[in-house]
């Protein structure tokens, strides 16, 4: 798993296929991290570290699409 750290926030998100799609907003202790989508209704989402592919150059690269983190529910 992609160590990921409080140093990272406003880091620039990118989802697997696409350009940019937001920013880290929050690193958190079960192993989630929030981003926060830019738009004209700006969103946040939660997802897990495990789908962070890569924190290279500043940029936190997914392996998953923006549908994917639109559409995921965490576990109860």
């Amino acid at each position: 798993m992609t160590e990921m750290n409080q140093a990272m926030l406003g880091q620039d998100v990118i989802a697997a296929g696409t350009g940019r799609m937001g920013t880290l907003t929050a690193v958190n202790a079960d192993a989630t991290i929030q981003i926060t989508v830019d738009g004209p209704a700006e969103s946040a989402f939660t997802i897990p570290v495990s789908w962070v592919q890569s924190t290279a150059n500043d940029k936190i690269t997914l392996n998953h699409t923006v549908e994917d983190v639109q559409s995921y529910t965490p576990p109860a």
